[in-house]
Parts: C-alpha cells; sequence; structure tokens
C-alpha cells in the first residue's frame, strides 16, 4: 500500500515536528509538508535527515499585489499547481484551520479524489475564530472525510457551528505527549530544588509559573497587578515566571510583560528561547504552582505536564476539562483573577497527597503517542 501523506500545517510548531516522528515515520509515511505560515527554519535539520519534503512557496503575483482577496485566491491556485506536480497523495490532512489552507486541500482533494481528507483543529481556530471565520470553513469541512478535535466541548462545537452531518464525521483524537518521558527522565536525577538551580532560581523559594506562552490571552499583566497586592514581604518569599518562548510576535506587549515583571519585589524569570523536551520538563518540575487563565483552552499540553509533574495548578473556571474528571484529577478554581492571589498562598501551604500524585500518573498512560497512534492512523484507513 502505498503511504504519502501531504501535511497542510505549521512548518515551524514542534507539535507538528512531533506528529511526523512520532506517528507517520514509523508507520512507513514519505511526508510532503506546506508550511502555512512563513517558515522560522527550528526544524529544517529533522526535516532534511528524515526526508520530509518541505514546500516552498516561490510565487510572486505581481498583478494582484496590491488587492488582498484576490491575492490570497490566487495563491491558493499557484500553490496548488505546484503540489500537483510533488503528488499523487494518498492523504491530505489540513492542521490549523482556515478558509485559505481548506481551500487548498480541496484543491488537491478534487485533483486525487481516491485521497482520504482529514482537517484537525487544534483549538483556537475552533475556539477563538469569529463567525465571519467560521462560516467561511464551512463548506470544506461538509466535503471532508473527517474532522479531528481534541474535546468532547469541541465536538459539541462542531456541531452547533457546522451542524448534525459535520458533527457525526468529527473524531476525538488526542496529539500524543512525549514530555511525560522527559519528565520520567528528568526526575530520576534532579529532585525540585536542583531543577529550580537549574534556572537560576533559589532552591528554598516557591516557584510560580503564570501562563505558558507569550500571547495577551494568557493576562500576564492582569496577574502580575494581582500579585502586588500581596505584602510585600510574601512576594519576597516567591520566584515568579513567565514562559514567553512563543505564542506571539508583539513585541511591545513582551516588553511590557517584561517590565511588569521585572518591577515585582520578588525574583521573576521570563523565558524567551525556544524550550526542547527536557529544558521544558525541567521547567515542569522545578513550578510548584502554574496559573492558566486563557479564555479558552482545548486540554493544552503544557497543563497536562505541569499537572505530571506535580504542581498545584490554578484554572480559571471558565476552563472545562473533562478528561481531568474522567480521571478524577482535581483543581483549584477561580471565577475572578482577584481571586489568584489568595488562592495562590493557600496552594503554597499544601502539599500533593499520594492519591492525588497517583491519579496525575495516569495521564502519561493515557495521552501518550502508544495510546492515541491508532486513532489517528484509522482516519487515513
Amino acid at each position: 500500500m502505498s503511504k504519502r501523506i501531504l501535511l497542510i500545517a505549521d512548518a515551524g510548531s514542534f507539535w507538528t515536528k512531533r506528529y511526523i516522528e512520532n506517528l507517520l515515520l514509523p508507520d512507513g509515511w514519505t511526508v510532503t509538508l506546506f508550511p502555512i505560515w512563513e517558515r522560522s527554519g527550528r526544524f529544517d535539520d529533522f526535516y532534511r535527515t528524515h526526508g520530509v519534503t518541505v514546500y516552498e512557496d516561490r510565487h510572486t503575483l505581481p498583478l494582484v499585489r496590491r488587492v488582498p482577496r484576490l491575492r490570497l485566491w490566487a495563491r491558493v491556485r499557484a500553490n496548488a499547481r505546484s503540489l500537483k506536480a510533488l503528488g499523487p497523495f494518498d492523504v491530505i490532512h489540513n492542521h490549523y484551520l482556515s478558509q485559505r489552507d481548506l481551500a487548498l486541500g480541496c484543491a488537491l482533494r478534487k485533483a486525487w479524489p481516491q485521497a482520504r481528507w482529514v482537517c484537525s483543529f487544534w483549538g483556537s481556530d475552533l475556539m477563538r475564530s469569529t463567525g465571519v471565520e467560521l462560516k467561511r470553513m464551512a463548506r470544506y469541512l461538509a466535503v471532508c472525510d473527517h474532522v479531528t478535535v481534541h474535546s468532547a466541548l469541541q465536538v459539541r462545537r462542531v456541531g452547533e457551528v457546522f451542524g448534525p452531518e459535520t458533527q457525526a464525521k468529527t473524531a476525538l483524537v488526542y496529539f500524543g505527549q512525549t514530555v511525560y518521558q522527559d519528565i520520567d527522565t528528568v526526575r530520576a536525577r534532579m529532585d525540585r530544588a536542583a531543577c529550580k538551580e537549574h534556572f537560576g532560581l533559589p532552591a528554598d523559594k516557591p516557584v510560580v509559573c503564570l501562563g505558558y506562552n507569550a500571547s495577551p490571552t494568557h493576562q500576564h499583566l492582569e496577574l502580575l497587578r494581582g500579585l502586588r497586592t500581596l505584602p510585600r514581604e510574601t512576594l519576597e518569599n516567591w520566584s515568579l515566571v513567565l514562559q514567553m518562548t512563543y505564542g506571539s510576535d508583539d513585541d511591545s506587549y513582551f516588553d511590557t510583560v517584561r517590565e511588569a515583571a521585572e518591577a515585582m519585589p520578588c525574583r521573576t524569570l521570563v523565558l524567551t528561547e525556544f524550550m526542547d523536551g527536557v529544558e521544558s520538563a525541567t521547567l515542569r518540575l522545578a513550578a510548584d504552582v502554574f496559573v492558566l487563565a486563557i479564555p479558552t483552552d482545548a486540554f493544552s499540553a503544557s497543563l497536562q505536564e505541569y499537572l505530571y509533574a506535580g504542581a498545584r495548578v490554578l484554572r480559571a473556571k471558565w476552563l472545562r476539562y473533562p478528561q481531568l474528571e474522567e480521571l478524577g484529577i482535581s483543581t483549584t478554581e477561580f471565577s475572578e483573577l482577584s481571586q489568584v492571589p489568595a488562592l495562590l498562598t493557600q496552594a503554597l501551604a499544601h502539599e500533593l497527597s499520594a492519591e492525588e500524585v497517583e491519579k496525575r500518573a495516569m495521564l502519561k498512560v493515557k495521552y501518550s503517542w502508544d495510546t492515541v497512534r491508532e486513532g489517528w492512523l484509522a482516519l487515513y484507513r
């Protein structure tokens, strides 16, 4: 059986890399990758080493340069024409959905009607896209073979937005997690104090991590303002970490957050460089508390990692996680950001119970690549 797949995805995302590395290559797929955004070059060595063909858009389109909508459709047609020369493909898989990229997938599906066409929402593309943006996706999702989401809540959302026919072909499948093994490896040789010292943080002071990327949706400034209401002597005994290694191109926001963090009367660390699995695992193990206050979340990997590593977790009440309920994993909820400072002090006063640690260990069993792999491959068949 031929196994040629076209991924229409973010070439600079570690999720794309992990999907190729942990699912497609071990199953014998030949991969062509169409980057949906400008290439960062971050994983070019990996793609070269493993024979992944990364498409390069060389179309200049001078005649429609000044007309955005015309340029969009002209680029879709030009790229579809060039990709057809690289085919045929057995599977076309859109990751992170937009009208433009779905139109490209649709054009290629018409070229190879026998190909399976899978369209995967990553989270914000479903939960934070405007009604107009979602409406523009509908015609494509109506004709693809499968839609995938990462949460039962998102399955219902698909039904609400796109109707019962699209919901009927929507599958709940998770991205596998690799950091669980990295956490186990780091934990075997470093205790929490050593993990804190790895980042230059005092080993004897609690570490509080605010959010997991640089997007303003994580409400860094609002959380920092709230923390300043605590007594100075309390804050001086803490270390604050803001992981801003990806997620925003707004330099002004980043600079404002960094200035606000540096003005706090405690040790602060703003992380900006890309972190591999081991570095991420070390940070998760250094954390005593993790605070999550974003508007929507599709059971993010970072949340899972902090839970598995043993951090106490404060999360917004509007974030619903049936996956945690299923495993009996509890977190501390807040309905307003003003509640966070007091809840943080309470959380730091209590250790996790042995029962809670045991429940969190089940995350690795349920969401590793070995567990979720077959769910993805079944869609291709």
